[in-house]
């Protein structure tokens, strides 16, 4: 998987490189649940790991990793709010979803802020915190404090560990 997403990546030069970087955390963040299936992570680190090998820069492709991560997450936190009850009417079919559902609520009501900071950095979360976050209502101002510092930590964490694999990767 990763070497067919290097190689579409790469197909439009840098331009398709930085294209990836901001277009699949986005879209991993802003669509939940099918975000899952999308490789946004992967396609940070391989960002990283390209700019090691001259195709981009590492300035640009940390900064397209970061407005990539913050973009998806405002869509994401939109989609919750706007299709609060169509988005959650499926997670309370059957006892043992609306468990977890009910629980995942209370946690990002209570602990909203480091929810969204914890969540950036868990493959499923990343995908269902920030709807989750739109349509509970949290205050869009705090969610965006939170959501920019999380972005701000997790796009140079994954850039950088592609930039220091590069070697070892696809070039």
């Amino acid at each position: 998987m990763t070497a067919w997403l290097a190689e579409h990546m790469t197909v439009h030069g840098g331009f398709g490189i930085l294209v990836a970087v901001m277009l699949l955390p986005a879209l991993e963040a802003a669509l939940p649940v099918i975000g899952a299936l999308l490789p946004g992570q992967t396609a940070v680190v391989l960002g990283g790991m390209l700019a090691w090998h001259g195709h981009v820069s590492v300035e640009a492709t940390l900064l397209v990793a970061v407005a990539g991560a913050l973009l998806g997450n405002l869509a994401g936190y939109a989609v919750g709010r706007r299709w609060r009850a169509r988005f959650l009417a499926p997670l309370f079919r059957g006892e043992r979803r609306r468990r977890y559902t009910r629980r995942a609520l209370g946690l990002i009501e209570q602990r909203g802020g480091r929810a969204v900071f914890v969540g950036r950095f868990t493959a499923v979360l990343r995908t269902l915190v920030p709807t989750l976050c739109g349509a509970t209502g949290m205050p869009l101002r705090r969610y965006l404090l939170w959501s920019a510092a999380s972005s701000a930590v997790w796009a140079p964490a994954f850039v950088l560990i592609g930039y220091v694999m590069g070697p070892a990767g696809p070039g």
